[in-house]
């Protein structure tokens, strides 16, 4: 009996560690402007202190719900292979002793089942950046006029290089949380106004 394999998990993207830095921040930001949440503030590369020590945080956020102070803690791997339970495991740990309240990671690669279950029973969400090139393919039989496709051509340019993912519970990335809806409507919204293209 064959074992089934996530295909995404064997997806490396080809990204440098500022471009990934970049795309992680953007995602958080995304997170923020999709839940509306209020005095959002996003700081990289921040140090702080614990009662067991100083802890190098990759992205650190804050923002206001109920009124009150909410605190997000974000590790970025960019790994070639599968991120393993003990990752996981550091970050729930890192989470509890500055007293955050949710804790993040992003890879550029899948998780092992044992990574994800852990992440699952203590609240940590995984993301992974995936190369558009492998989840936007679209098969069509409709005859479309030339226009729409020197448009359809020009938003998939204007796309960011990669994408992001949250991964569920059947250890698949169902949710895209990169770019967000608002990003690809204010996006579709320049070249049709490019294009002066009206719908019938």
């Amino acid at each position: 009996m064959t074992d089934f394999v996530n295909l995404y998990r064997g997806i490396v993207a080809n990204i440098s560690p500022i471009e990934f830095e970049k795309y992680c921040f953007n995602i958080l930001k995304c997170y923020a402007e999709k839940e509306n949440l209020k005095e959002f503030s996003i700081i990289h590369d921040k140090k702080i202190e614990s009662c067991d020590g100083i802890y190098q945080i990759d992205i650190y956020a804050e923002f206001t719900a109920l009124n009150v102070k909410f605190r997000v803690i974000t590790e970025c791997k960019r790994y070639k292979n599968s991120i393993e339970r003990e990752k996981i495991v550091v970050l729930a740990d890192k989470v509890k002793s500055i007293g955050a309240q949710k804790g993040i990671l992003i890879s550029t690669s899948g998780f092992q089942s044992g990574a994800i279950k852990y992440a699952k029973e203590h609240g940590i969400t995984l993301l992974q950046i995936i190369d558009k090139d492998v989840i936007h393919i679209q098969n069509s039989v409709e005859v479309k006029k030339d226009i729409m496709y020197k448009m359809e051509k020009e938003l998939f340019l204007h796309m960011p290089q990669f994408y992001a993912y949250e991964w569920d519970e059947y250890d698949f990335p169902s949710i895209k949380i990169y770019p967000s809806e608002q990003f690809v409507r204010n996006t579709q919204k320049k070249i049709v106004e490019k294009y002066k293209y009206k719908f019938e």
